[in-house]
């Protein structure tokens, strides 16, 4: 294993408050009930975009034109990106122990994604970090899994990706990487396909390098 790269919510960081928090400052201002942090942890994993659609489609249905409803999402979350967000307990000890180049793969945006690293005190631990607009496509397309592996020179086979969710099981079996899956994420149902040897419930005890399979 030549380097490891993280997903970001649900995986590193219990960031869903916030994006709870944002996600009802617009469905207030589209005139929209609030929904609850459970429902919002549901519509976590394909983007910003995809969370919106869906806190609207759950509150009344998605209107035809989308675009103010983005914007007044990532106005509100950009003012709160880490007032309720913390780093799961035993993550910085895992990080402390990779002796390899790290890297984030996220569906966030990268600005958002890096403001809140910053914030954290995460943004060390990364050579590269990849947000959901840094390449045409989202995950669980491999194309932003492969673009992390070759920012930092290697090739997918040479890196280990962690995540929480199917779409990070099913981006990393897409660029064909070692997956390693965080059960303590924001996964709410069963991934098919995926091996128990390929789980870990606890970053206090997680040996990465179990996960990899040369």
């Amino acid at each position: 294993m030549k380097a490891v790269i993280f997903d970001l919510d649900g995986t590193l960081v219990h960031s869903a408050p916030d994006i709870h928090a944002a996600a009802n400052v617009m469905l207030a201002k589209a005139g929209r009930e609030p929904v609850t942090l459970d429902q919002v942890i549901s519509f976590i994993g394909n983007g910003i975009e995809k969370l919106v659609e869906r806190c609207l489609r759950a509150t009344g249905g998605a209107p035809a034109d989308m675009a103010p409803h983005y914007a007044e999402m990532n106005r509100a979350y950009a003012k709160d990106l880490t007032t309720l967000t913390r780093v799961f307990d035993g993550v910085r000890k895992a990080l402390d122990a990779v002796d390899v180049p790290m890297a984030l793969c996220t569906n966030k945006p990268e600005i958002p994604a890096r403001a809140l690293c910053d914030q954290l005190d995460l943004t060390r631990y990364f050579t590269v970090i990849t947000g959901g607009d840094s390449t045409q496509a989202k995950k669980p397309d491999p194309l932003p899994l492969v673009h992390t592996a070759l920012a930092l020179g290697l090739s997918v086979e040479e890196c280990l990706y962690v995540g929480d969710s199917v779409t990070d099981f099913r981006t990393a079996r897409a660029a064909g990487m070692q997956f390693a899956f965080f059960t303590g994420g924001y996964q709410p149902t069963p991934v098919n396909g995926l091996a128990p040897e390929e789980c870990f419930d606890s970053w206090n005890s997680v040996n990465l390098g179990q996960f990899y399979l040369a």
